[in-house]
């Protein structure tokens, strides 16, 4: 029964140590996607949308809208900033920049959000 007591208990450690492992990796995988400082560049602050702004999901991650590509491509490469550029397009191509968008406090990436004329 000794011998048995001690190779239960380094099992049991192991388990452990491994279910930490894949806990913290699965954490730090889900933190790779969500990047809430990203918020703080947008001229509204990600207060209207918050991360809805770039992806199709609400909480982040995964697929983005037509903004969150734009700012994928230009704000990320101008190292995390919202840029004259980016604001001066049409992202959802619905005739009004971004820039406007967020002055009106509509939706940048979703065509069926536009300004009132």
């Amino acid at each position: 029964m000794r011998q048995i007591l001690p190779i239960v208990k380094s099992s049991f450690q192991w388990a452990l140590i491994l279910f930490t492992t894949i806990t913290m990796i699965t954490a730090w995988t889900y933190m790779g996607e969500a990047r809430p400082f990203r918020l703080g560049v947008l001229p509204d602050k990600g207060q209207e949308f918050g991360c809805s702004t770039c992806h199709v999901d609400k909480n982040g991650g995964g697929p983005r809208t037509p903004f969150g590509e734009d700012y994928a491509r230009i704000g990320i490469k101008a190292k995390e900033k919202y840029t004259q550029a980016l604001g001066e397009l049409d992202s959802d191509g619905d005739t009004f920049t971004n820039d406007q968008e967020f002055e009106a406090g509509t939706h940048p990436g979703l065509v069926t959000s536009q300004p009132s004329k």
